[in-house]
């Protein structure tokens, strides 16, 4: 069960730090029952007790529950800013025995991808804090891109006999935005699935020559894995754009993964996923025009702009 958190100043007149000490928090549908003290309520309970870091690591955790679920020890400090031992020395602190144990208190919580449940301090301005988060995710994002595996990838791409592009619930979007760039400087580029249609059904003609562009950002179907896979027993060339979920659900697997990184307030933002996908598509559009098949291209889907009348100023 996803927790609620609400938090509000309090009502006191000391200093305001900024963090959980300086807020009040209530956990609601913490699956308090038999299951003994919920994570919120112990970091509640612990807080003036921390150090600095340690409350740092703590805000962090109640607003990256899903980074902690699928995340490794390296990884969380990685993402966190926060030592590992700090990190361990907090789990005892909040009375468990070890990283294990922490987790399994979180998953009780909290499905990966779903909506976080905390704002671990008070928000004074929301087009502030969405810009920060949203400057941070781009930076991470473009920090960690491989640029030879983008070149692999690109070239890829532009040679491939078809491209089609795969994703579902929110990932969809993602999907769809990038094959409308593509199809603006290349044919032969679907997204899929079509409306009404079933996956089996649209990926059946796909073979070895082909480029398929799974996105998997935050919460995926179930059978996300085994379409990767069935893609994979086909040879057909497969890239992934996910966040940090989605390596757990693709290990051992052949796979050229691009990672985003997304942010939250409330709701996720996708941002990054967006400005990752136009850069894909621009590294593409640069090798097709390399080759002299841009220009023509755009110059004939321009006429039929204007034969047509189609869009306003044609």
């Amino acid at each position: 069960m996803t927790a609620e958190i609400s938090v509000s100043q309090n009502a006191g007149g000391g200093e305001n730090t900024g963090g959980i000490g300086s807020a009040l928090i209530s956990g609601i549908g913490e699956n308090g029952g038999g299951a003994g003290r919920g994570l919120v309520s112990r970091i509640r309970e612990s807080y003036e007790t921390l150090t600095a870091t340690e409350r740092e690591a703590a805000q962090y955790i109640l607003g990256h529950l899903t980074d902690v679920l699928v995340c490794n020890s390296v990884e969380l400090s990685q993402l966190s800013g926060v030592s590992q031992p700090t990190l361990s020395r907090l789990y005892r602190k909040l009375g468990y025995a070890n990283a294990g144990e922490f987790r399994r208190d979180v998953r009780r919580m909290h499905q990966p991808g779903a909506p976080e449940i905390a704002r671990t301090e008070q928000c004074d301005d929301l087009l502030d804090d969405h810009l920060r988060r949203d400057e941070e995710s781009l930076r991470h994002t473009f920090e960690g891109i491989d640029r030879g595996r983008l070149e692999c990838v690109c070239q890829a791409m532009a040679k491939a006999s078809r491209i089609a592009v795969i994703g579902f619930r929110n990932s969809y979007p993602v999907a769809l935005h990038l094959r409308e760039q593509l199809l603006q400087l290349r044919g032969n580029v679907d997204i899929l699935p079509h409306p009404g249609q079933s996956v089996a059904e649209e990926i059946a003609d796909l073979t070895s020559q082909d480029v398929v562009v799974v996105v998997g950002v935050r919460r995926r179907p179930v059978f996300f894995p085994r379409l990767v896979d069935v893609l994979l027993e086909r040879g057909v060339n497969v890239v992934v754009i996910g966040d940090v979920s989605v390596k757990s659900a693709l290990v051992g697997r052949n796979v050229t993964l691009f990672e985003v990184d997304l942010n939250s307030h409330l709701l996720s933002s996708f941002t990054a996923a967006f400005a990752f996908v136009a850069l894909l598509a621009d590294e593409v559009g640069e090798r097709l025009a390399e080759a002299g098949e841009v220009s023509g291209r755009i110059e004939r889907i321009n006429g039929y702009f204007s034969d047509i009348g189609e869009l306003e100023g044609c």
